[in-house]
């Protein structure tokens, strides 16, 4: 009886295995006769091999599961080109030719199908956008037609904003499409919004697309957004001063203002900023406050350089790694100088200060 019992088990888990949904994924390409071919997904901002398979006559197939609905290429030895897919698990045909992988059909994916056709429309926006670049450097480098200047920049704006309006409209007529966070994250620069953008953003989303990992992404967003909103406690982080020595913010933030100051020597907006800095620094630095420069610069030289050159006499840390710096994850800025105020207490209680309006709000604490 046990052995039935254990039998039945057994064939249950067998059947349970290979009823798992799956994706299949045949391809014929003329004119690849031999090689190989590549699939690929998006991991940390870049492609990582997921399987690779030989070509036989053109012919080719992957198999596999995706846990969700997710964003695939598939590349081909010795091209640039590849094929997009928006991959889930079923059953894929694509039908093409090596000499122009981007009219490849796809058939059998719904979810690649809306993505295609939405990449269509966006593609045009693209190219308008680039010849009419191209024809500013041509006319700016022979110091040509001001007035053209001006109407090709008014064109690209218009051009500009009817995208970010195409885009708009497709998340908004699309809440429970799979494609939809994936496009808000990557084509609607949700990596750049700010919180209340996109809390309005993640609110347009339909309960089918709540497991998406790209909407995932843009709530992580929102809570780091939060975790750094003005109101709340400074978060703590060390790194490396000029001489190689370990500095935390919170040693130089006891009981100070202090204002956290992203910039590199390379930044020239942050280095027209300089001086003002200094001048506010030498005013209040003996009535509590205090600057806590973190560099976002490549090399020591560089950065020493820089300092040197600006006289900049308040306390420096880096990690010389350029936009790969920790803070910057921290504190969820994408551009530079950036600045947080925080109060004696260590809560936050400015960002982005510049020019007139850094010099006011230091007038009205320490004056």
């Amino acid at each position: 009886m046990k052995r039935l019992i254990y039998a039945v088990i057994a064939i249950t888990l067998m059947v349970s295995c290979t009823m798992q949904p799956k994706y299949k994924i045949e391809g014929n390409i003329t004119g690849l006769n031999s090689g190989s071919v590549v699939l690929q997904k998006v991991v940390d901002n870049k492609l990582v091999t997921v399987d690779s398979v030989v070509v036989e006559e053109g012919i080719f197939a992957f198999n596999g599961t995706v846990e969700q609905a997710e964003y695939f290429v598939i590349t081909f030895a010795d091209t640039l080109d590849g094929i997009q897919l928006f991959l889930a698990n079923v059953d894929v045909t694509i039908e093409g030719n090596i000499e122009s992988l981007i009219d490849a059909v796809v058939t059998g994916s719904e979810l690649t199908t809306s993505f295609n056709s939405f990449n269509e429309e966006f593609i045009i926006f693209g190219t308008q956008m680039k010849a009419l670049y191209q024809e500013y450097i041509q006319i700016n480098m022979s110091g040509g037609d001001a007035e053209r200047l001006k109407a090709i920049e008014e064109e690209y704006m218009a051009i500009e904003n009817q995208q970010k309006e195409y885009i708009n409209t497709f998340l908004a007529n699309n809440p429970n499409n799979l494609i939809s966070p994936f496009v808000a994250l990557n084509y609607g620069n949700a990596k750049y919004k700010n919180l209340e953008e996109l809390e309005e953003l993640v609110a347009m989303f339909g309960e089918e697309v709540a497991d998406s990992k790209y909407l995932a992404k843009i709530n992580e967003r929102i809570t780091s957004l939060k975790n750094v909103a003005v109101g709340m406690k400074y978060t703590d982080f060390t790194m490396n001063d000029v001489d190689g020595n370990p500095l935390s913010l919170s040693s130089v933030a006891k009981g100070k203002y202090v204002l956290i100051d992203f910039w590199a020597g390379w930044c020239n907006p942050c280095r027209q900023e300089s001086p003002l800095l200094v001048e506010n620094y030498a005013k209040y630095k003996d009535s509590g406050f205090e600057i806590f420069g973190v560099s976002l610069d490549k090399t020591k030289e560089s950065w020493v350089k820089a300092i040197e050159d600006d006289g900049i006499t308040w306390s420096q840390v880096s990690e010389l790694n350029y936009w790969d710096c920790s803070a910057r994850e921290v504190y969820v800025f994408n551009g530079i100088p950036h600045n947080i105020l925080i109060d004696k207490d260590g809560i936050i209680i400015a960002k982005d200060l510049h020019g007139e309006e850094l010099n006011s709000k230091l007038a009205e604490l320490f004056e």
